[in-house]
Protein backbone atom coordinates (compact mmCIF):
# COMPACT_ATOMS: atom_id res chain seq x y z
CA UNK A 1 0.00 0.00 0.00
CA UNK A 2 1.42 3.33 -1.18
CA UNK A 3 2.42 6.12 1.62
CA UNK A 4 0.18 8.73 1.73
CA UNK A 5 -0.83 11.76 3.62
CA UNK A 6 -3.79 14.02 3.71
CA UNK A 7 -3.87 17.31 3.14
CA UNK A 8 -6.91 19.63 4.76
CA UNK A 9 -7.24 22.89 2.86
CA UNK A 10 -10.00 25.09 1.93
CA UNK A 11 -11.12 22.80 -0.71
CA UNK A 12 -12.53 19.03 -0.04
CA UNK A 13 -9.49 16.46 1.49
CA UNK A 14 -6.58 15.65 -0.56
CA UNK A 15 -4.53 12.94 -0.54
CA UNK A 16 -0.97 12.73 -1.62
CA UNK A 17 1.68 10.49 -2.04
CA UNK A 18 4.77 11.49 -0.64
CA UNK A 19 8.33 11.31 -0.55
CA UNK A 20 10.76 11.89 1.99
CA UNK A 21 13.23 14.48 2.44
CA UNK A 22 16.56 15.23 4.68
CA UNK A 23 16.08 18.56 7.05
CA UNK A 24 18.77 20.56 7.98
CA UNK A 25 19.04 20.20 12.28
CA UNK A 26 18.97 23.98 12.79
CA UNK A 27 15.78 24.14 11.04
CA UNK A 28 14.30 22.48 13.97
CA UNK A 29 15.19 24.21 16.26
CA UNK A 30 12.76 26.85 15.28
CA UNK A 31 10.06 24.83 16.32
CA UNK A 32 8.37 24.03 20.00
CA UNK A 33 7.46 21.46 21.54
CA UNK A 34 3.34 21.77 20.97
CA UNK A 35 2.99 21.83 17.34
CA UNK A 36 6.55 20.71 15.88
CA UNK A 37 7.77 20.28 12.89
CA UNK A 38 4.38 18.19 11.49
CA UNK A 39 2.13 20.97 11.34
CA UNK A 40 4.41 23.05 9.59
CA UNK A 41 5.60 20.41 6.83
CA UNK A 42 1.85 19.46 6.33
CA UNK A 43 0.75 23.16 5.68
CA UNK A 44 4.33 23.17 3.37
CA UNK A 45 3.42 20.28 1.29
CA UNK A 46 0.07 20.93 0.78
CA UNK A 47 1.71 24.30 -1.29
CA UNK A 48 0.93 23.69 -5.57
CA UNK A 49 4.74 24.43 -5.37
CA UNK A 50 6.17 22.04 -3.14
CA UNK A 51 3.75 19.10 -4.22
CA UNK A 52 5.09 20.21 -7.51
CA UNK A 53 8.68 19.97 -6.97
CA UNK A 54 7.97 16.17 -4.91
CA UNK A 55 6.38 15.10 -8.11
CA UNK A 56 9.30 16.36 -10.22
CA UNK A 57 11.39 14.56 -7.29
CA UNK A 58 9.84 11.30 -7.57
CA UNK A 59 10.12 11.69 -11.38
CA UNK A 60 13.82 11.92 -11.14
CA UNK A 61 14.32 8.99 -8.73
CA UNK A 62 11.46 6.80 -10.92
CA UNK A 63 13.98 7.48 -13.83
CA UNK A 64 17.20 6.46 -11.96
CA UNK A 65 15.18 2.97 -10.87
CA UNK A 66 13.58 2.67 -13.94
CA UNK A 67 17.07 2.90 -15.90
CA UNK A 68 20.27 1.87 -13.08
CA UNK A 69 18.88 -1.15 -11.37
CA UNK A 70 18.47 -4.43 -12.31
CA UNK A 71 15.11 -5.60 -13.33
CA UNK A 72 15.16 -7.74 -9.83
CA UNK A 73 16.32 -4.82 -7.77
CA UNK A 74 13.54 -2.68 -9.40
CA UNK A 75 11.40 -5.38 -9.25
CA UNK A 76 11.74 -5.80 -5.36
CA UNK A 77 12.05 -1.92 -4.65
CA UNK A 78 9.13 -0.99 -6.32
CA UNK A 79 7.19 -3.96 -3.90
CA UNK A 80 8.78 -2.77 -1.23
CA UNK A 81 8.75 1.57 -1.26
CA UNK A 82 5.94 1.53 -3.76
CA UNK A 83 3.77 -1.10 -2.99
CA UNK A 84 4.37 -0.82 0.76
CA UNK A 85 4.92 -4.41 1.01
CA UNK A 86 7.26 -5.96 3.61
CA UNK A 87 9.99 -8.26 2.88
CA UNK A 88 7.98 -11.38 3.89
CA UNK A 89 5.33 -10.44 1.49
CA UNK A 90 7.85 -10.06 -1.14
CA UNK A 91 9.64 -13.41 -0.25
CA UNK A 92 6.28 -15.91 -0.08
CA UNK A 93 5.34 -13.51 -3.34
CA UNK A 94 8.53 -14.62 -5.41
CA UNK A 95 9.27 -17.89 -3.57
CA UNK A 96 12.67 -16.28 -2.40
CA UNK A 97 14.19 -16.25 1.43
CA UNK A 98 13.55 -13.40 2.75
CA UNK A 99 17.25 -12.48 3.27
CA UNK A 100 17.28 -12.59 -0.18
CA UNK A 101 14.90 -9.78 -0.28
CA UNK A 102 16.91 -8.14 2.42
CA UNK A 103 20.26 -8.38 0.25
CA UNK A 104 18.77 -6.92 -2.90
CA UNK A 105 17.74 -4.10 -0.72
CA UNK A 106 20.40 -3.51 1.45
CA UNK A 107 23.87 -4.67 0.10
CA UNK A 108 25.90 -7.98 1.87
CA UNK A 109 28.11 -6.95 4.13
CA UNK A 110 31.74 -8.41 4.30
CA UNK A 111 32.39 -8.56 7.91
CA UNK A 112 35.79 -9.90 7.28
CA UNK A 113 36.24 -6.46 5.80
CA UNK A 114 35.70 -4.02 7.59
CA UNK A 115 31.95 -4.71 7.50
CA UNK A 116 32.34 -3.77 3.44
CA UNK A 117 28.75 -3.37 2.53
CA UNK A 118 28.69 -4.95 -1.52
CA UNK A 119 25.47 -4.18 -3.74
CA UNK A 120 22.18 -3.38 -2.87
CA UNK A 121 19.93 -1.48 -4.71
CA UNK A 122 19.37 1.38 -2.21
CA UNK A 123 23.24 2.21 -2.17
CA UNK A 124 23.34 2.26 -5.69
CA UNK A 125 19.97 4.14 -6.03
CA UNK A 126 21.64 6.93 -3.22
CA UNK A 127 24.96 7.04 -5.28
CA UNK A 128 23.31 8.09 -8.41
CA UNK A 129 20.84 10.54 -6.51
CA UNK A 130 23.48 12.59 -4.63
CA UNK A 131 25.61 12.89 -8.18
CA UNK A 132 22.05 13.85 -9.77
CA UNK A 133 22.45 17.23 -10.99
CA UNK A 134 18.88 17.59 -11.30
CA UNK A 135 17.90 15.87 -7.92
CA UNK A 136 20.37 18.20 -6.16
CA UNK A 137 18.36 21.49 -7.82
CA UNK A 138 15.05 19.70 -7.05
CA UNK A 139 15.99 19.29 -3.47
CA UNK A 140 17.44 23.31 -3.18
CA UNK A 141 14.40 24.03 -4.29
CA UNK A 142 12.74 22.46 -1.67
CA UNK A 143 14.82 23.32 1.03
CA UNK A 144 14.96 27.17 -0.17
CA UNK A 145 10.57 26.74 -0.21
CA UNK A 146 11.02 25.32 3.21
CA UNK A 147 13.80 27.84 4.48
CA UNK A 148 11.46 30.90 3.53
CA UNK A 149 8.65 29.89 4.91
CA UNK A 150 9.63 29.34 8.33
CA UNK A 151 8.72 31.58 10.93
CA UNK A 152 11.29 32.63 13.38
Amino acid sequence: MPKTFTCSSTEADVVHSYVEISIDPHFLSNFSNEDGIAAFLTNQSCSEEFQRLKTELLEEVMSIINNSLTAKQKEIVVMTYLDGKTQQEIAAELGKHQTTIHNTIQGVIDYENDKKRYGGALKKIRRLCATNKKIKQILAQMRMHLSVNIKP
